[in-house]
């Protein structure tokens, strides 16, 4: 019996079933789409790493360098390193790097490295991640640059430099566990031995050291930094982690799968909504069967079963078909992983992770049922059958005149009453236009956000038009004063202001050393928005990271101490404020002047500034790319777009999805919601055609209504991701050093094209929807 009802129920409600199924569908597709992503990216992740085998500690130093000296030291904390190799890089300026039709790679924000293959660990993988092993006159290029310029394999690229000068012909994808990202910001080019000692002999580049070691399970990592450093050994640059690496090969894809997920999560909200619309519906239709059957002795359980076996068999169909096409949708969203992490994600882990999700939609589509279904324990036989009395007598108590109407047209303020008559019907459908703006509008202001140039606070860097950065070579110094002495009387610059960046070794909460990379300099000309306090303004002070101030750095706030190494002397710091950075793992400061460069540990040099106004930025950028051809010159946007370049793609791909899918939801809600209202009322619109009113004018008053609800929803929805969206993402942003994120509206984008968009695809849903109202015989519906 129970079977042949709901299969009856099916049939009466063929659109309202199919709409609940499409959308408990979508949320799994999704959900199931963003852990087979997870999912793929750890199994991805174990595999390069298990195949790359990556350094543990990796110091860069440029400078002297005695090789026995790592190796004695290495000895002597063998109960700590397993491996030691130090990997000897050729630096080459990009605009000496020459393809295609007289273009070169200047410009690029990264330091270009010619190297050969480690021997112990840190390989260098091509894209089946196999140890990249090159023939003469050939170079595996790195994937970023691959895709940046758009070469193929079996393209070439010349090196000039000096009197060298060879062309090579591209062999393989380089893949590169700890150089792989766009945020760091060196990428390695692999040649044959052969080529590298010809290229060496020629002093084509100039050399930089990779100390690297691996350690042993027991090994700790800060206790190897901190002898190393100690021990005065060579550390000319920046030492880093192997988790940070890993964070970096990471964290656009699970950027991405963060938001799939909470999109997903909305839409598990929105079917529940839906769901809701239909029990009370449905209820409400089936009010006096309910009384019936509770009259004649059949159980509250065994009624509920009726509705609620519905519901059980669309989640479990919906839950198979979703888990399905998850594994073909997943194929849009990890093209990156594919390309930067592993070719091959093939395994059982995903295919067994991804069953979480369509479980844990039906467990909670179910439970939410349940929930919703305790409503026909408070409906009485007697209160049943005598419903329609109460309803009316109900009614009759609200009161909104039609003679107060002086300033609307009588439809559209009969549309507005109904509303304001019945707004607990019509809140379900208010709240779901606000979810679908929200699925809109968040991906595109978290989009504008990290593609504009504002974003550059963000990285620990002040705002500006241009910036200059020095390369490590033999004339740095001299270069760096006198491209200083040219600026002050450049009258193109507005302003300008140097920065040397130095790791120091900064006293931990525990009492050990810790390197940071600190900078100073005058950042009062370029200000950074801090979290709390300011910059560091006079002697003895200092401002942290956010990272670098939590607990899981130095653990310090506004006003505390901070003790410095410089010059095998210590200085107490002051902490004046906290700012973000998500770059170098997030953990940087800025110190005034009167702290002094590490001149042993000299990192970077940079010049910001602003441009005089309608000076022309390219022909700038070009005067001074020439003039210092070792430095890089980039326009802040540009820095910004090579640093996040992965990022930013991917967001874009998740951007034009939200926007299908609210669409596609708010147009569905639309139709089922306008379906059952006009259903529900179709007794009321028998009696308004009855005495004289039109299908138009009939057709307006709901026109008015729903089209209200919908723009006062779209209102609130973009207010919604303006203000929590920003909350959600600080929270998610916080892990990599950005604490409170604030959106770039693009206004014509967030309050007019977006919601535009909105209106007209519900628009015509609407006017569709009510176009048919009753057509009927009058007296056939009034009877019934």
């Amino acid at each position: 019996m129970f079977l042949k009802m709901v299969k009856n129920d099916f049939i009466r409600n063929k659109i309202v079933t199919m709409t609940v199924f499409v959308f408990i569908t979508m949320a799994v597709i999704l959900a199931a789409s963003a852990i087979n992503n997870i999912a793929n990216l750890i199994q991805g992740m174990s595999d390069f790493q298990e195949s790359a085998v990556p350094a543990d500690i990796t110091v860069m130093h440029a400078g002297e360098y005695d090789q026995a000296e790592i190796d004695q030291f290495t000895e002597q904390y063998r109960d700590h390193i397993a491996m030691q190799e130090t990997m000897v890089l050729q630096n080459i300026d990009g605009s000496n790097i020459h393809f295609g039709q007289n273009q070169t790679m200047a410009g690029t924000i990264q330091d270009i490295s010619f190297v050969v293959q480690n021997k112990k660990f840190d390989f260098i993988l091509d894209l089946d991640n196999e140890k990249l092993d090159i023939k003469e006159g050939f170079v595996a290029v790195p994937i970023y640059f691959m895709e940046q310029h758009d070469l193929k394999i079996g393209d070439t690229i010349t090196v000039k430099s000096g009197g060298y000068e060879k062309e090579f012909v591209i062999s393989d994808y380089a893949r590169d566990f700890e150089m792989n990202s766009s945020l760091t910001s060196s990428k390695r080019f692999v040649i044959n031995q052969d080529d590298y000692d010809e290229m060496f002999k020629m002093q084509a580049g100039d050399l930089e050291y990779m100390i690297e070691f691996k350690l042993n399970e027991i090994g700790a990592s800060a206790t190897v930094q901190t002898v190393y450093k100690e021990a005065g050994l060579p550390a000319n640059g920046p030492i880093l982690e192997g988790k940070i690496f890993t964070m970096f090969n990471a964290i656009s894809d699970m950027v991405v799968a963060i938001v799939i997920i909470f999109i997903s999560f909305l839409l598990i909200v929105i079917a529940s909504l839906c769901i809701r619309l239909t029990f009370l519906a449905t209820i409400d239709e089936d009010i006096r069967e309910i009384g019936v059957m509770k009259a004649m002795g059949i159980s509250k359980k065994d009624i509920k079963k009726v509705y609620l076996n519905k519901y059980r068999v669309i989640s479990v169909a919906a839950g198979i078909i979703g888990y399905l096409l998850a594994f073909a949708v997943v194929n849009l969203l990890n093209g990156n992983m594919r390309l930067y992490i592993s070719s091959d994600l093939s395994g059982s882990l995903k295919y067994i992770q991804s069953l979480i999700a369509p479980l844990l939609v039906y467990f909670m589509i179910v439970m939410y049922c349940k929930q919703v279904l305790k409503r026909i324990d408070k409906i009485s036989a007697v209160e049943a059958l005598r419903s329609d009395i109460m309803e009316r007598e109900k009614n009759r108590k609200y009161s909104f005149p039609l003679l107060k109407n002086k300033f609307l047209s009588t439809n559209i303020y009969m549309g507005l009453r109904d509303v304001w008559k019945r707004f607990k019907l019509y809140r379900l459908l208010f709240v779901i236009f606000i979810v679908c703006t929200f699925i809109v509008i968040l991906p595109v202001n978290i989009y504008n956000t990290i593609n504009s140039p504002v974003f550059s606070t963000y990285m620990g860097i002040g705002k500006h038009d241009m910036r200059i950065d020095l390369r490590r070579t033999d004339s740095i110094t001299e270069d760096f004063i006198k491209l200083q002495e040219e600026l002050k009387n450049d009258n193109d610059i507005d302003k300008f202001a140097p920065y040397i960046t130095s790791s120091y070794q900064v006293k931990n909460a525990e009492g050990s050393w810790n390197n940071i990379n600190i900078e100073i300099g005058d950042f009062s000309v370029f200000p950074l928005k801090f979290l709390e306090g300011r910059a560091p303004e006079g002697e003895g002070e200092i401002s942290l990271s956010f990272a670098n101030a939590t607990k899981d750095g130095l653990n310090k706030k506004v006003g505390d101490e901070v003790t410095v190494r410089v010059g095998g002397e210590e200085q107490t710091l002051t902490v004046t404020g906290i700012y973000q950075d998500i770059t170098n793992g997030g953990k940087t400061a800025k110190a005034h002047t009167s702290l002094g460069v590490n001149d042993e540990a000299v990192l970077w040099y940079i010049v910001g500034m602003d441009l005089a106004e309608g000076v022309d930025i390219r022909e700038k950028m070009d005067y001074y790319q020439n003039a210092y051809s070792t430095a890089q010159v980039n326009d802040i946007k540009e820095y910004t777009q090579q640093t996040l370049g992965n990022i930013i793609g991917q967001m874009g791909t998740v951007v034009i999805g939200g926007i299908s899918i609210a669409i596609i939801i708010a147009v569905l809600i639309t139709a089922l919601f306008l379906r059952m209202l006009l259903s529900k009322d179709m007794s009321q619109i028998a009696i308004m055609r009855s005495v004289g009113l039109t299908l138009k004018q009939i057709s307006h008053q709901y026109m008015a209504g729903t089209l209200m609800v919908l723009i006062l929803g779209i209102k609130i929805g973009v207010l919604v991701a303006n203000f929590l969206g920003e909350f959600l993402v600080s929270m998610a942003m916080s892990s990599m050093g950005a604490a409170k994120i604030e959106f770039v509206h693009i206004i014509w984008q967030t309050w007019l094209l977006c919601p535009l968009a909105l209106i007209i695809a519900v628009g015509l849903t609407i006017f569709m929807s009510c176009k048919v109202a009753v057509k009927d015989d009058l007296s056939v519906v009034l009877r019934s």
